[in-house]
C-alpha cells in the first residue's frame, strides 16, 4: 500500500503536467503572474548570456564519495611521514594537508614538489629555498630577486631556489624568516605588505603580486586538490567567495588554502595553511541564471593562524552615496590565479594583481547595454562594476576572488569592495566586469556572521 507521502508526490507530479493556470505557490511580493512567453520576452536580467568567472568543472567531476574521517586519518599519517623526512625533503611543506595526490590538468593546480630530497645542481650542490642558503644572492634592499614566471634557471633550480653548496645549508630554525613568524604581531584587518616579503620580481610589469603582498587571498580547493575558485579572508575562520563557484559543492568536499603565492611551488619562505570547511552559507536570493546576490560565506572548522602572509581584509560599511564616491576615488585592485585572458588554456601559478577603476552603476549599465546583453539590460544593485580597460581584467578562474580598494586617506590599507562574479569576454575596452557588491550585501554578511557566533573587527 502506498504511503500518504508517496501519493502526495504522485499528485504533484501529475499536476505539473496539466497545462492550466494553476500555481502551487503565490508570487513573491515583487512578482506577478503572467504568461511564460511574455515573461521571457520582457526579461532584462541577462540570464543565459552572462559568462561566470568560473572554471568548467562541477562537483562530481572525477570525484567519488569518501568518508571525511578516513581522509583526515590519511592526511594525519602523511603529515607525520613528511615531518620525519624533513631533513631530506622540503622543510617548508605544509603540515596541514599534503598535496601528494594533486593531478596536473587544465582545471587543476600542478602538484607541489614532494620529491624526497632536494634536486642536485652540481657536485655537492642542491637546489634549496633561497632563504636556507648562506650564499643566496640578494638585492641591495635585502630581497631575493626572482623571475615573475617562476621558471627554472640555468642550474635547473627554480627561481625561488638557490643552487647551494651542501656546506652552506642552514636549518629552517636558523632562517631570519622563522624569526619573523615568531615575532609577528597582528595590527588590524586590511593591511597589505606594500612591497611583499623577501622577494623582488625581475621584469616586474605590475601584473604580478609579490609574495605576501595581499595576505587575505584564499584558494578554495576540492578534496582532490583541484582549484575551484578564489576567496577573501575576512576573519581567521571566515572566507567570502562567490555563490556560483561553490553552488555545487558540499562542506565535506571543500578545502581552504591561505598564505599561498606560487601554486606550483613549495619553496616560499612561509608555508601555506589548509583548513577543512564546516559550513557554506549561500545567499538565499542567489540566482544561478542572473547571478544576482552572488555571495557565499564559508566557515572553517578551525581558524587560520595569523602570520605575515595570512591576515584578513576589512569589510566596507553598508552602501551609501559617500561610499560610492570614495570607491571611484580609491585605488582598487583585483587578484586571482585565473586565466590571463579569454584564450589562455592555463591558470596563472603566480598570484596576479590588476589595478582597475570602479565604474558607477548608471555608466556601467549604459556600457553593458551596448554589448550582447542588449539595450534593455537592467543592472541589478547587487553588482558593482570595475574595469572596461583594454588588456586589464579578471577572467575565467578568477571567480570568488577579491576586488579591494584603499580606505580614504590611506595607501596600504584596503577593504573588500567586490567579489569576482561574471563578465562579457575578458579585458575588452568599455565592457566592465561585474562583481558582487559587498557594501550592498553587507547586511546579509552581518546576519550570517552573527548566526555563526563569530565576532568581526
Amino acid at each position: 500500500m502506498r504511503s500518504e507521502a508517496s501519493i502526495s508526490v504522485l499528485i504533484l507530479s501529475l499536476v505539473s503536467l496539466v497545462p492550466v493556470a494553476i500555481s502551487l505557490r503565490s508570487c513573491r511580493s515583487h512578482e506577478i503572474c503572467v504568461g511564460e512567453k511574455l515573461c521571457n520576452d520582457s526579461d532584462d536580467s541577462g540570464r543565459g548570456v552572462l559568462i561566470p568567472r568560473s572554471l568548467d568543472n562541477s562537483c562530481g567531476h572525477n570525484l567519488v564519495c569518501c568518508e571525511k574521517e578516513q581522509l583526515e586519518s590519511y592526511y594525519a599519517e602523511q603529515a607525520d611521514l613528511q615531518f620525519r623526512s624533513q631533513k631530506k625533503g622540503n622543510p617548508w611543506g605544509t603540515s596541514e594537508i599534503p598535496t601528494t595526490s594533486l593531478q596536473t590538468t587544465e582545471k587543476s593546480i600542478p602538484a607541489k614538489n614532494e620529491e624526497q630530497g632536494y634536486k642536485s645542481c652540481g657536485i655537492r650542490k642542491e637546489c634549496v629555498p633561497r632563504h636556507l642558503c648562506l650564499t643566496g644572492k640578494v638585492n641591495e634592499d635585502g630581497r631575493y630577486i626572482v623571475g615573475p614566471r617562476i621558471g627554472d634557471n640555468k642550474n635547473g633550480c627554480r627561481s625561488v631556489e638557490e643552487c647551494c653548496s651542501l656546506d652552506d645549508h642552514i636549518a629552517e630554525d636558523q632562517s631570519p624568516t622563522k624569526r619573523n613568524l615568531k615575532n609577528f604581531r597582528y595590527r588590524s584587518c586590511g593591511y597589505s605588505n606594500p612591497n611583499g616579503l623577501y622577494y623582488k620580481l625581475d621584469g616586474y610589469n605590475d601584473n604580478e603580486s609579490t609574495f605576501a603582498e595581499f595576505p587575505w587571498m584564499v584558494a578554495l580547493m576540492d578534496m582532490e586538490g583541484n582549484y575551484i575558485c578564489g576567496g577573501s579572508l575576512i576573519h581567521p575562520q571566515l572566507v567570502l567567495t562567490s555563490a556560483h563557484n561553490v553552488a555545487n559543492y558540499s562542506e565535506d568536499s571543500l578545502l581552504a588554502r591561505a598564505g599561498d603565492w606560487d601554486l606550483n611551488s613549495q619553496s616560499e619562505p612561509h608555508p601555506y595553511q589548509m583548513r577543512s570547511v564546516s559550513q557554506v552559507m549561500r545567499h538565499e536570493g542567489f540566482n544561478n541564471l542572473t547571478f544576482y546576490n552572488d555571495i557565499a560565506l564559508v566557515m572553517l572548522e578551525r581558524p587560520f593562524q595569523l602570520a605575515p602572509h595570512i591576515q584578513p581584509i576589512c569589510l566596507p560599511p553598508p552602501e551609501t552615496p559617500q561610499l560610492e564616491v570614495d570607491l571611484r576615488r580609491a585605488k582598487c585592485l583585483a587578484t586571482g590565479w585565473g586565466h590571463s585572458n579569454s584564450t589562455s588554456d592555463l591558470l596563472e601559478h603566480l598570484l596576479k594583481r590588476i589595478e582597475l577603476p570602479v565604474v558607477d552603476h548608471d555608466s556601467c549599465q549604459k556600457l553593458l547595454r551596448l554589448s550582447v546583453l542588449g539595450r534593455r539590460y537592467r543592472l541589478h544593485p547587487s553588482f558593482l562594476c570595475a574595469g572596461g580597460v583594454a588588456g586589464k581584467d579578471t577572467c575565467k578562474g578568477d571567480g570568488g576572488s577579491p576586488l579591494f580598494c584603499t580606505m580614504p586617506g590611506l595607501t596600504d590599507r584596503f577593504y573588500l569592495a567586490g567579489i569576482v562574479s561574471w563578465g562579457i569576454e575578458c579585458a575588452v575596452k568599455d565592457i566592465p566586469a561585474a562583481y558582487a557588491n559587498v557594501a550592498y550585501l553587507r547586511n546579509w554578511i552581518d546576519e550570517k556572521v552573527a548566526e555563526s557566533g563569530i565576532l568581526l573587527e
